[in-house]
């Protein structure tokens, strides 16, 4: 019972935060996503200065029973979750952050708001395997070429979460891989950010599978406000300000917002948990790590192939007819993250604009839009193709002497001939540290209608342009081209050796850009009606139909002064990739709100109960079509109790990346691997090895990812101002798209039978002539004509092939987590002003991986990579008088470290508990001149705690905290001040 033992006490743990804490009232209502017609002037949200005074109500979910019944017709709502306007979601679980509730966290934008959810995960895509849609060390080559942001509901991945802004979809970002940017609009234009944690596809289509997420713009507002903010760290500064302006007239109105954003560079080396010597936390100094080392002077590289690695310093001053007797042994060592940042310099400017206008008393007519652009660039020590390492061919003056052998290899920078490896100093040596750019500019532009049809019925329709324009992994001017270099090093026109910088004229024979630019496009158009169909004794039958017609288009080009490092003559800038993809997507849907019982029936222990059935199917143009339904309703048994659940379908379709081989493939022709597979139909190149064709990167073949998801849940008011609810839900996601582990096909007989869909046997004849597919087996000779590849690596050539190992993205692994969420709110009212408690809180139940069809199901929860089980965050707010305080605690659990340094044991890693304090002044509008101000501090992980030591190594890479569920940053402070005129 040693599992349960941990289990009660994690219990008593976030007893005890609940007992100071609580959560989730009622939701507030979201805007009408269909543009409705505007309310009176001056009606509309207030301002941030007339907003209650903090304490910021806890985050709201699941209505009350009271606020579950049919909302009035005349106050045009329509939630998230539903396409029946003047209902709310029946069966699912939602959570609502209203205006007051974002400006009380004093963080600065929509997905830092987001990570307070203990439903919101930080683990990457696909375990450790895949990107980190986060920034902070993900830069360059790191994770996160393009340093964007995504939202990862439930641990499942980024790409199982829809985002939405006012209920629509929103163009991909993006360059190799794609994801939905989560910083999609300014805080300043936000009413409210809703939550359906719960499958979706029935309403919205792909991607709805652990959840969805939408941002409800202000829609009404009339003056002026303006706002400045500021945060401080430890390690550095992100300020900004932002304006809105808006104005009513009688039959429409008009509200813009501007935001402008700017962080200051935060280098890795200032903290000890990222620096390579992780000595004073009782790791390795890494400094000098195999073949990667940092160094103040040019150093001699020995190692490598099974031998240890040593290395030899050279004297400065040194440079042609060198002997290894002239070298020291050792290295003048430097940290290599006193040169990374961690988080780069960035800039950010942000726009959104609704306008809305009545032609008539049914119809009107509205535009939204939204624009960002983004430039961020991050420094590291080494040069973005290169690193440090420089490349001495044999014959080059400054080859040295007298090498052990452990020093000297064939190099395909020296067209297979021998060479040495020389550490440089790569700020001199290439006149400064490696620069990468990622700007990023995203434009939506929204149109449509909404009509009041007869008998009660609503038209809605819009069409939506979206363009993402992003750099990955772009070097402007500072990418170096090994092969022109070691050429020019061979000719001895460079010295390796140079403590002093090169002219611009030998820069110019080696350096240039590397970029890899991606246009991602989108078209949507949707029309739906919805009204009542007529009336059951439970009250009115209402149905929603509709179709959408969507348009996505990926435009990738790769460029680069590599692309003809075959030729170290040639260091001029060529396109290597140019490729354009797309899709259609026709789509229907229907929905139907059902109440079996009204509250005027009097049926005993039933107020109400209410049924939603839709159903959507969406025909894609690149891989077929798919049907999801969902079911869900709620039994209303009195005004204090609620019982709902819901089940359902969900898909997400693959990415135009995943599918595109244009995008990334790569074959590997003749690559010795070792067969342990016991198969007498794969032959062997040597003892052990097999010579293999591997092939990785994109598959067209690829279908959608499919999920089953369900829940049932309770909520109740026992008392006046107190509100539980809990909810159990349960996700199996299928046919997720993954890379299969290739390393272990042919490990053993057993691993050999379960991955044989990804195995092809090859005999070649003896008259193969490499280089004619002719002569090939049919086998190998079909399959490379069916998959070519972008990108062909020759080793021992297609003749020695004896075996076709197929590791392109496959639909081939399966998730199953289910779980509990808990929520409570009590708000009460004394003499010393208005109190809320709050409280909510995350319990992943199970969680187990099966990474290829038939295989094991591993349990990967509280596992590194994968989702804690527990996440909580709890509130005490307390206003009077127009002053405001809330303190917040937030809890992460405890869980494994499964990948300690080599030789050390698996450790337990402690659970994580941290207190943000805000504190919030307003002044009502007024005719004074700080009239409609409002002044926040917020001050993040009070007590200034710093993250667990987590010690860890994936492959030649170590770790000393972990990411996805602490933070390095210590006590930040978070200033605002706005004026509202």
């Amino acid at each position: 019972m040693k599992g349960s033992k941990g289990f009660y006490q994690n219990c008593a743990s976030l007893s005890a935060m609940l007992a100071m804490t609580a959560l989730p009232a009622a939701p507030a209502a979201a805007q009408d996503a269909t543009a409705s017609p505007p309310a009176a002037a001056g009606s509309g949200a207030a301002p941030a200065s007339d907003l209650p005074p903090a304490p910021a109500a806890p985050i709201s979910t699941t209505p009350s029973a009271a606020d579950q019944a049919l909302q009035g017709e005349a106050q045009e709502i329509i939630v998230t979750g539903t396409n029946i306007k003047g209902v709310k979601p029946v069966g699912s679980e939602t959570i609502s952050i209203n205006r007051a509730q974002i400006l009380a966290t004093g963080l600065p934008n929509v997905n830092d708001v987001l990570q307070t959810i203990p439903q919101v995960q930080n683990n990457p895509n696909g375990g450790g395997s895949g990107p980190v849609y986060r920034q902070g060390g993900t830069s360059g080559y790191g994770g996160n070429s393009t340093q964007g942001t995504a939202i990862n509901l439930r641990g499942l991945g980024t790409s199982a979460t829809l985002t939405l802004v006012d209920g629509r979809r929103v163009v991909p970002s993006g360059a190799a891989s794609t994801f939905t940017e989560s910083i999609q609009v300014p805080i300043a234009a936000i009413e409210s950010i809703e939550v359906v944690s719960d499958g979706n596809s029935a309403i919205y289509g792909s991607d709805a599978i652990s959840g969805v997420i939408n941002y409800v713009l202000r829609k009404n507002f009339d003056g002026v406000e303006i706002s400045g903010r500021d945060q401080l760290n430890r390690f550095n500064n992100q300020w900004g300000t932002s304006i809105t302006v808006g104005k009513s007239w009688s039959t429409g109105n008009i509200i813009a917002t501007y935001d402008y954003e700017y962080r200051q560079p935060f280098h890795a080396g200032e903290s000890k948990f990222l620096r390579n010597d992780l000595r004073p936390l009782g790791g390795p100094d890494a400094r000098a790590n195999n073949a990667t080392i940092g160094v103040s002077t040019p150093t001699l590289l020995v190692g490598g192939n099974g031998v240890p690695y040593s290395y030899y310093t050279i004297p400065n001053g040194l440079g042609t007819g060198l002997s290894f007797a002239q070298l020291t042994p050792g290295a003048n060592l430097v940290d290599a993250t006193d040169y990374n940042d961690f988080l780069g310099k960035q800039k950010r400017h942000q726009a959104a604009l609704f306008f809305n206008q009545n032609l008539s008393d049914s119809f009107s007519v509205f535009v939204e839009a939204f624009y960002t652009h983004r430039d961020t660039q991050s420094r590291s020590y080494g040069n973005s193709r290169l690193t440090n390492t420089l490349t001495v061919c044999q014959g080059s003056p400054y080859f040295i002497s007298g090498a052990p052998a452990a020093a000297i290899a064939s190099d395909a920078l020296c067209g297979g001939g021998l060479a040495q490896k020389i550490a440089v100093d790569p700020i001199t040596f290439f006149g400064g540290p490696a620069v990468t750019k990622n700007p990023d500019e995203q434009i939506s532009i929204t149109g449509g209608m909404t009509g009041h049809l007869p008998n009660r019925w609503n038209l809605d329709a819009y069409w939506t342009y979206a363009r993402d324009s992003t750099c990955g992994i772009c070097n402007f001017d500072t990418n170096a081209n090994g092969a022109a270099l070691s050429q020019e090093i061979l000719a001895g026109r460079i010295n390796p050796y140079s403590t002093t910088p090169l002219t611009d004229a030998q820069y110019a024979t080696f350096m240039g850009s590397n970029t890899q630019r991606a246009y991602n496009t989108f078209y949507d158009s949707v029309i739906k009606l919805n009204g009542p169909l007529f009336t059951l004794p439970g009250g009115e039958l209402r149905a929603a139909v509709g179709g959408e017609l969507a348009y996505n288009r990926q435009h990738l080009v790769n460029g680069s002064n590599n692309a003809f490092e075959s030729d170290p003559t040639n260091n001029n800038f060529a396109i290597t990739n140019n490729s354009t993809v797309h899709r259609t997507t026709a789509s229907a849907f229907a929905e139907l709100f059902i109440p079996i019982v009204g509250s005027d029936m009097h049926v005993p222990l039933m107020q109400s109960l209410n049924i939603d059935a839709a159903v959507r199917y969406d025909d894609y143009s690149d891989f077929g079509d798919t049907t999801n339904p969902k079911i869900g309703a709620t039994w209303i048994v009195n005004d204090a109790i609620a019982i709902r659940g819901s089940w359902g379908t969900s898909f997400r379709a693959p990415a135009l990346t995943d599918t595109n081989p244009q995008n990334y493939s790569s074959a590997v022709i003749g690559l010795p691997f070792a067969n342990n597979s016991g198969r007498t139909d794969i032959g062997f190149a040597f003892p052990g090895n097999s010579s293999s064709y591997l092939l990785l990167g994109a598959n067209s073949d690829l279908r959608p990812e499919t999920a089953t998801t369900w829940s049932a849940g309770v909520d109740v008011t026992p008392l006046s101002g107190l509100k539980l609810s809990g909810t159990y839900y349960r996700t199996k996601y299928a046919n997720q798209i993954v890379s299969p582990n290739v390393g272990l096909f042919l490990s053993s007989p057993e691993n050999a039978a379960l991955y044989s869909q990804f195995i092809t046997p090859v005999n070649n004849p003896a008259s193969c002539v490499n280089g004619n597919p002719a002569s090939y087996d049919p086998v190998l000779a079909q399959f490379i004509a069916a998959h070519p590849a972008l990108y062909n690596t020759p080793v021992l050539g297609a003749c020695s092939i004896n075996v076709i190992l197929d590791a392109r993205s496959a639909n081939a692994a399966t998730t199953f987590q289910d779980g509990l969420d808990f929520q409570a709110n009590y708000q009460m009212d004394n003499d010393w002003g208005h109190w809320t408690f709050g409280g909510s809180v995350t319990k992943i139940l199970n969680q187990t991986l099966q990474t290829v069809r038939g295989g094991p199901k591993t349990d990967v929860l509280n596992t590194y990579y994968y989702p804690v089980s527990w996440r909580g965050r709890g509130q005490i707010g307390w206003s009077k008088s127009g002053l405001g305080a809330n303190l917040f605690v937030n809890y992460v659990g405890s869980y494994t470290n499964t990948i300690p340094i080599t030789g050390q044991p698996q450790t337990k890693v402690p659970s994580w508990t941290t207190f943000d304090l805000g504190l919030t002044y307003s002044i009502p509008k007024g005719n004074s001149v700080l009239s409609g101000l409002r002044f926040g501090l917020n001050i993040q992980n009070l007590t200034n705690k710093d993250p667990h030591t987590v010690l860890t190594q994936s492959g030649n890479n170590y770790g000393a905290y972990d990411g996805s569920n602490a933070n390095i940053f210590g006590r930040i402070f978070s200033f605002q001040i706005t004026k509202a005129f």
